[in-house]
């Protein structure tokens, strides 16, 4: 099955798999090609059968939710926005950036004019480098939703002047550090009808439900821990919640569709799971339904057989669990990943051909490495410098164990090895590699590193302060 994948900066990408695959097949390979490890953040949407944008559930097979014309047109989105210092990889970020630049012109995020011209000024400096008259360009009145004045102009010229030397990876963190302090970052939004047919917004976010006018005007906050429970029947969503008196309220939000219904109730739990919770509980990971023929299969063969089942909910993992688990999978990786962060042959590039982003992602790879033997150094020197006195490095044996434990003055105080308590006859005098040396081998082969990539890690660290973090 041939699917076409719009990313959030319009990027249309084309990948091709098993018309029995799952969506998470999809998502894997999308990620795979753009060198993206953090694949949980990202989900895929398609637009329903009565132009309802719905989220695929990557567990389940393509051909179950949506027709199986070729090309299957799909959207990459992020589904779960977290803070820009939790976010470990540059192409993450900029696809985060991307999504959030669609949500501001959709008016769900709203800045005041500082704000405005801030964030204008980053925007230029991520996509246009250094201000230039005859490249900048600026959109301001799709942000702020006003036309600038010439005295606003102005002030854009002069924040993106001041921004000369920053580099694309910084600017998109500080826009992305600006845009995250807003009200509705992070925010999911459902259009729906209340009980008496008033148009209405529904907002899922991480600390709860966010219920507005179709401008986005807040009408009322129902915070997580006040909701009782959710459920679905049919077009309709039922949230019951605690009132100040301790008694029970449900509220009523309907749908155009069964699915766009559905689309709430997976939101509500999907996002309560993922940001505050430890871990997502077996009973959301193995929620299902089963078609008609499943049914029966289950009926008459085995309760446990696979076949006709639906996932309800595709998520598997809470937002610390998905952070420790690209972090490692980074640290583990980072010795052989290559310039785009993916570990593909294809990717490694001339000196002579690399631009200059792909130049400074090979960078963020050195100082990851660098960073790698610094704590393997660390460690080494932990274990090799004595026990006792925590001040001298271990060159001393017990006989006749020959265990090493501390150094020679230390030792020659003891009768019997902290190890395995035999008695000692004699202290043996050893030579071992001092640290000394370590040392100057290890920031000999970090400068090798770094200048066999072309750059020095030291200079780089300073330019990218932020891109590196991990």
């Amino acid at each position: 099955m041939l699917c076409h994948i719009t990313r959030p900066d319009s990027v249309v990408l084309e990948v091709e798999v098993d018309p029995k695959a799952n969506g998470e097949d999809i998502l894997n390979k999308i990620c795979r090609k753009m060198g993206i490890i953090e694949v949980d953040y990202f989900g895929l949407q398609f637009t329903g059968t009565k132009g309802e944008i719905l989220w695929m559930n990557l567990r389940n097979r393509i051909s179950q939710q949506v027709d199986c014309l070729s090309p299957c047109r799909l959207r990459l989105r992020v589904k779960f926005f977290i803070e820009p210092h939790l976010i470990l990889q540059e192409q993450t970020r900029h696809l985060f950036l991307m999504h959030v630049k669609e949500e501001l012109f959709k008016g769900s995020l709203r800045l005041d004019m500082e704000q405005a011209i801030e964030l204008c000024a980053l925007l230029a400096q991520a996509e246009f480098g250094d201000h230039n008259h005859n490249t900048a360009n600026y959109c301001y009145s799709q942000i702020y939703g006003q036309d600038p004045s010439h005295d606003t102009i102005n002030n854009i010229f002069l924040r993106h002047k001041s921004l000369e030397g920053v580099s694309q990876a910084s600017a998109e963190y500080q826009a992305l550090q600006l845009v995250s302090s807003l009200n509705y970052y992070g925010v999911e939004w459902h259009s729906a009808r209340d009980s008496e047919g008033q148009e209405l917004l529904i907002g899922v976010g991480p600390e709860g439900l966010f219920v507005c006018k179709t401008d986005f005007t807040p009408i009322e906050r129902i915070i997580y821990p006040v909701i009782q429970m959710a459920t679905q029947s049919g077009r309709n969503v039922y949230v019951t919640i605690t009132k100040d008196s301790e008694d029970s309220e449900v509220l009523l939000f309907k749908f155009i569709s069964p699915s766009a219904a559905n689309g709430l109730y997976r939101a509500i739990t999907e996002i309560h799971a993922f940001y505050r919770c430890d871990t997502v509980t077996s009973s959301v990971k193995m929620q299902y339904s089963r078609d008609f023929k499943g049914h029966l299969a289950s009926l008459f063969l085995n309760e446990s057989i696979d076949l006709g089942k639906r996932y309800i909910f595709d998520i598997q993992r809470t937002s610390k669990e998905v952070y420790d688990r690209a972090r490692r999978a980074l640290f583990n990786a980072g010795m052989a990943v290559t310039g785009c962060g993916s570990p593909r042959d294809d990717c490694i590039l001339s000196p002579l051909r690399q631009t200059k982003v792909e130049r400074e992602e090979q960078t963020c790879v050195s100082c990851r490495e660098s960073c790698f033997l610094k704590e393997k150094l660390q460690r080494l020197q932990e274990a090799l410098t004595c026990s006792l006195c925590c001040e001298q490095e271990i060159n001393a044996a017990f006989c006749p164990c020959g265990h090493m434990f501390c150094c020679y003055n230390c030792a020659s105080q003891l009768q019997c090895c902290p190890v395995c308590r035999s008695d000692v006859d004699r202290v043996q005098h050893v030579y071992l590699p001092t640290c000394s040396s370590l040392l100057g081998l290890a920031e000999a082969k970090t400068t090798t590193f770094s200048v066999s990539r072309g750059t020095s890690v030291s200079e780089d660290c300073g330019d990218k302060e932020n891109s590196c973090q991990m």
